[in-house]
């Protein structure tokens, strides 16, 4: 009897251990290594990225075999890194994907607070804060909304426009490489479930940035817009300087990954999405909340892709609003955070972007209550 009373005993001790363990198993992938949703993520405690993990390496680094190469943080690629479009000409010049659906009346990243802003305090959980009327260009509630911060996958919002201003053939089929696979594994990225040698149209990866959040869609189209990861990033910096954004906005990847001086305000990301905005195809992909990619050479029944902050913030209390577009960020750095626009019950055009909100959830309740109090 004591024999087998101590066995009992082992046992729920072994199972409690068990349970013990895979309760932070889980809490670490979704706070450390991230969910598939929110994006690419750290892959150890310091964070991924240059100057800050001496193993992070560009996807042309990889390509091409590179050892110890660096990209100032200028964002200007190094000799040898390919910095022009693969389709010169083509990306400021009012192409097929340049389309707007309104003109630029102002300037998000630059707006001020006025007599009628509100600050928002913690009734809000997210530490970044700003919600913009999008049709009288002011501020109607903010926190925060001048500090540097971690845009995490919300980087993917600029990808998607200097992707879709620099590619033309939507139907182009583009092949993803073993390189980019082994680049996302190694990195814990969310990814849309591509595999080496799967030939994926131009339309359907531009869908995969942005819906699952796709760092395998990223660097395929980087790697056909300007040769290489480094070159791309080198555009989205130009488009940052062309769209008149803070001092404070610097990217040094195209998926978002952690990286010390990749960074800027949420201000800064209000007119990025208001920029991807103008431009209706961009518009389009941010708005879609599901998508079928076709049968594919390596997927014969096709890949479904979902936005998941669309899907479930409708079952949130918006006070009335509507929120129509979306992409979400997380990285350990900056935590869950999300941009997203949509009309109010009053009829007002708004966007939402917040920073450091402590679980997907909350993000998703954080934009939520947002709506309904400016909406």
């Amino acid at each position: 009897m004591r024999i087998r009373m101590g066995i009992q005993k082992k046992l729920c001790a072994v199972v409690l251990l068990l349970s013990m363990l895979q309760s932070t198993t889980m809490y670490a992938e979704e706070r450390v290594y991230g969910i598939t949703e929110y994006g690419p993520v750290s892959v150890n405690g310091n964070g991924v990225g240059r100057g800050q993990d001496p193993t992070y390496q560009y996807i042309e680094d990889l390509l091409y075999n590179r050892q110890g190469s660096s990209t100032p943080s200028g964002g200007n690629p190094t000799p040898g890194t390919t910095s022009a479009p693969a389709n010169p000409g083509t990306q400021n010049n009012g192409g097929a994907n340049t389309a707007t659906t309104q003109e630029r009346k102002w300037n998000l990243a630059k707006l001020s607070k006025s007599g009628q802003t509100k600050t928002i305090g913690s009734e809000v959980n997210a530490n970044y804060v700003v919600v913009f009327d999008l049709d009288q260009g002011t501020i109607l509630g903010e926190k925060n909304s001048s500090a540097t911060m971690n845009p995490a996958s919300m980087t993917k919002v600029m990808t998607l426009l200097v992707a879709v201003e620099n590619l033309p053939d939507l139907e182009k089929k583009l092949t993803i490489t073993q390189d980019i696979v082994d680049f996302v594994k190694a990195r814990g990225a969310s990814n849309c479930g591509f595999v080496a040698g799967e030939q994926v149209r131009v339309k359907d990866l531009l869908y995969g940035v942005i819906l699952p959040s796709g760092a395998d869609a990223v660097l395929a189209l980087a790697k056909e817009v300007a040769g290489s990861e480094a070159g791309f990033v080198a555009l989205m910096n130009k488009k940052a300087q062309d769209l008149g954004l803070s001092s404070e906005c610097r990217f040094q990847n195209a998926s978002g990954l952690y990286h010390s001086t990749h960074h800027m305000t949420v201000k800064d990301m209000g007119e990025i999405m208001a920029a991807a905005m103008r431009n209706s195809l961009a518009r389009e992909v941010l708005s879609t909340e599901n998508y079928q990619i076709p049968a594919t050479n390596k997927h014969g029944n096709g890949i479904k892709l979902t936005n998941l902050f669309i899907q479930r913030i409708k079952t949130q209390d918006t006070g009335g609003a509507s929120v129509t577009m979306a992409k979400t960020g997380f990285v350990r750095q900056s935590m869950f955070c999300s941009v997203s626009s949509g009309k109010g019950a009053n009829g007002k055009n708004l966007l939402v972007v917040t920073g450091y909100s402590s679980s997907t959830w909350q993000c998703i309740k954080d934009h939520a209550d947002l709506y309904k109090r400016f909406g």
